[in-house]
């Protein structure tokens, strides 16, 4: 008898699901680059083949971290936000975004956080939710600057992200989600709003 569809794709994102919390486990206790592809598997109870059928390199379980990341935002940030303005919702929103990289932990956070990571660059979906709380601010007159939505958005990346490299430098001795709700509030206030 045939199994019914799906099935294999079940227990496939089950396995890569597996893998993947595995390996942010280890990478948390013992750091990147103690960690090793065989750690992994036997922490998820699977060959280095199948490690291999999921993920080409290490590096690229870094893809499918930011891959989560995003899907989080678009699947269920965008629906949470609270706040009956754009300046609250900003805020709301790097609430979301401090928690997430604080469940990614320190020691993946320091690794996640260096200048040759190539998904600083890009226009991510995170960022497009970001984006559209903008919009919708400065069409409405919530918002009110000379910067368009995209330079907005890439100013509140920037310092957002030097928070949390800071935080990062200096080991995490300080509450990243004060910090960063009080940089989100001055970066409100230095536009005006």
């Amino acid at each position: 008898m045939d199994k019914p569809e799906g099935v294999k794709s079940d227990k496939a994102q089950r396995t890569k699901e597996r893998l993947l919390r595995s390996s942010l486990k280890l990478m948390k206790e013992k750091g990147y680059r103690n960690t090793t592809v065989r750690d992994i598997c036997n922490d998820a109870k699977v060959s280095i083949g199948t490690f291999y059928s999921y993920f080409p390199a290490k590096d690229d379980l870094f893809l499918n971290i930011y891959m989560e990341g995003d899907r989080f935002f678009t699947d269920s940030v965008a629906l949470r936000l609270s706040g009956n303005t754009a300046a609250e919702k900003i805020v709301d929103y790097f609430r979301y975004y401090t928690r997430l990289n604080l469940n990614t932990g320190l020691e993946l956070m320091k690794i996640l956080f260096h200048s040759d990571n190539p998904f600083f660059s890009r226009h991510r979906p995170m960022q497009q939710v970001f984006e559209s709380i903008v919009q919708e601010g400065l069409q409405n007159g919530q918002l009110q600057t000379e910067l368009t939505s995209r330079e907005i958005v890439d100013y509140f990346f920037v310092l957002v992200r030097g928070c949390c490299y800071n935080w990062c430098v200096n080991n995490g001795s300080y509450d990243l989600e004060k910090q960063i709700t009080d940089y989100v509030k001055l970066g409100l206030r230095a536009m005006g709003n």
